[in-house]
C-alpha cells in the first residue's frame, strides 16, 4: 500500500433491496396510498430478476470506469426474502471485480448479526459461495476505519445497521475515527438527511411523527471532516452541500424500481475526488442509470369528459410525463368527476396492448350532482337526504363534538367523507344496478 496521490474514482449505489417482495404500495412521493399500486404477482416476479440485473451491471460498469472501489451503503438485499440465487449471484459479480476493493456498510432490511449472510460462517453452512477477498463489510454498529489496500492515503469511515441497534440515535454526535495516512476520507453509512426533500414531505403527510432513523443533519456532517459521504436509507438521490454550495455526500437513491414509490429515472453514481494543489477536495459526481425501465405514476384528471375525450387525454398526459411506452412500468391514476354513463377504467384498459405494463386504478366518479333532478322523484329525495346528512356530519367534526356525527353513539366514526361515498354508490345503484368500490376522496 504505497501509492498515493490523484484521483480517487468511485462506484456508489445503495438500497436495491433484492428479493424484496416489492407489495408495499408506498407512494410517499404522491398523496396516494391505495394498495392496488402494486405490480401483480407475476410481474413482481420478473421485476425483482430485473432489479437483479441493474445491480450487476453496476459491478460490470465499475470494472468497465476501472474504479478503485464501489461502495455500498446500505439496503443490498433484503434479510427476510433473499435467495441463494440472488446472493451467488452477488458474489461471483463482486469476485470478477478482481482486486477492486468493495465497502458495505449494512442497513436497516440487510443488517448485520453473526447469523446473516454476510458473514463467511453463514454462507458455508448454507453451501453458498464465500465473499471474496476484495470486499470489506463493516460489523458494528460504530463507526470503524479502514484503509483502502493500494492507496495509503484513502480510508473508508463506516459502520453497519445491527438488530440491536437503537435507530434513532443520531449518527454523527460523536467524532469519527480517523487513518493519520489518509487524505481522503469517506464516510459510508445509512441514515436519515433531516432535510431531505422526501423527509420533509413525509412529515408533512403524518398525523402522527414518526422518529428518524439515525438521523443527522449538513451541520453535523460538516463537522466530521470527511472528504466525501456515502449514504444510504433514503430512496429518493440527493446531494448533500452547506450553505455555500460545498458538497458534503450524496445519497444515491434506490439503484432500480420496484414500487410505485420509486418514480423516474433511477441512479448509481460514478464519483471522482481530487486534492488540489491547496490541499481543498475538489468531488464531481455524475449519475448513471443502469436499469432498463422506470416506475411511472401518471395522475389523469377526467372531470367533465365523456368518453370520446377521456382517451386524448390520458394519451396527451402520458406524452407529457415521459413515459417509454415499450419498456417502462406505468400506472394511471384516473380521478375527477365524469360525465354520467363514461366508463374511463375501460377506456384505459384497452389501451393496454399499447404499453410494456399498464396497470390501471381507478379513482373517478361520474358527476350525477352536475345534472338536473326533477324533486318529486326518489333519486332526489335520496340526494337531498344524504346531503343533509354529509352537511350534519361535517359541522359535528369542525365542532369537535363527540361520538358519531350521526348518531351521537360514543366510539362510533361516520364521517363526511363515508356520507358522500354512499351518497355515490347509492346512485350508482340506482342508475347502473351495480357498485363497484373506488378508493375515492
Amino acid at each position: 500500500m504505497t501509492e498515493t496521490g490523484g484521483k480517487f474514482r468511485f462506484l456508489q449505489f445503495s438500497d436495491v433491496l433484492l428479493d424484496s417482495k416489492l407489495t408495499h404500495p408506498g407512494m410517499s412521493n404522491t398523496n396516494l396510498t391505495h394498495s392496488n399500486f402494486a405490480l401483480p404477482r407475476e410481474e413482481r416476479g420478473e421485476r425483482a430478476r430485473e432489479i437483479l440485473e441493474a445491480t450487476i451491471n453496476a459491478f460490470a460498469l465499475a470494472k468497465t470506469e476501472k474504479v478503485d472501489a464501489v461502495i455500498i451503503p446500505g439496503g443490498l438485499w433484503d434479510n427476510v426474502t433473499v435467495t441463494g440465487f440472488t446472493v451467488n449471484t452477488l458474489i461471483e459479480a463482486v469476485a470478477s471485480l478482481g482486486e477492486i476493493p468493495v465497502y458495505i456498510a449494512p442497513g436497516h432490511r440487510d443488517f448485520y448479526t453473526r447469523s446473516c449472510l454476510y458473514t463467511n460462517d453463514m454462507l458455508s453452512a448454507r453451501g453458498y459461495r464465500h465473499w471474496p477477498a476484495n470486499v470489506h463489510i463493516f460489523t458494528s454498529e460504530h463507526f470503524a476505519a479502514v484503509a483502502h489496500p493500494s492507496r495509503s492515503d484513502v480510508a473508508f469511515i463506516g459502520r453497519a445497521f445491527s438488530k440491536a441497534s437503537r435507530r434513532t440515535e443520531r449518527i454523527l454526535s460523536g467524532k469519527l475515527p480517523k487513518l493519520p495516512s489518509a487524505k481522503i476520507n469517506i464516510g459510508v453509512f445509512a441514515g436519515t438527511l433531516e432535510s431531505h426533500p422526501s423527509v420533509i414531505a413525509d412529515a408533512s403527510r403524518q398525523q402522527v411523527q414518526k422518529p428518524l432513523v439515525y438521523p443527522f443533519s449538513e451541520d453535523e456532517l460538516a463537522n466530521q471532516d470527511l472528504t466525501y459521504a456515502a449514504v444510504g436509507n433514503i430512496k429518493e438521490a440527493y446531494q448533500i452541500t452547506t450553505n455555500d454550495e460545498k458538497l458534503l455526500g450524496a445519497y444515491a437513491g434506490c439503484l432500480a424500481g420496484g414500487t410505485f414509490d420509486e418514480l423516474g429515472p433511477r441512479y448509481a453514481i460514478l464519483g471522482e475526488i481530487e486534492i488540489d494543489s491547496n490541499g481543498r477536495s475538489v468531488v464531481e459526481l455524475v449519475p448513471q442509470e443502469l436499469d432498463v425501465r422506470r416506475m411511472m405514476l401518471v395522475t389523469v384528471d377526467v372531470s367533465g369528459l365523456g368518453d370520446e375525450d377521456i382517451r386524448d387525454e390520458i394519451l396527451v398526459n402520458l406524452e407529457e410525463s415521459g413515459v417509454r411506452a415499450d419498456c417502462d412500468i406505468i400506472a394511471i391514476n384516473l380521478e375527477g368527476r365524469h360525465k354520467p354513463g363514461a366508463n374511463p377504467k375501460e377506456i384505459a384498459d384497452q389501451m393496454a396492448g399499447d404499453f410494456y405494463h399498464l396497470l390501471v386504478v381507478d379513482n373517478t366518479r361520474a358527476d350525477y350532482l352536475a345534472e338536473r333532478f326533477d324533486q318529486r322523484t326518489t333519486e332526489w329525495k335520496y340526494i337531498e337526504a344524504m346531503l343533509e346528512m354529509k352537511t350534519r356530519a361535517e359541522k359535528a367534526k369542525n365542532q369537535e363534538l363527540g361520538g358519531d356525527s350521526l348518531t351521537g353513539i360514543p366510539g362510533a366514526d361516520v364521517s363526511g367523507k363515508t356520507v358522500e361515498d354512499a351518497l355515490y354508490y347509492g346512485l350508482d345503484a340506482l342508475r347502473t344496478k351495480k357498485v363497484v368500490v373506488k378508493n375515492v376522496g
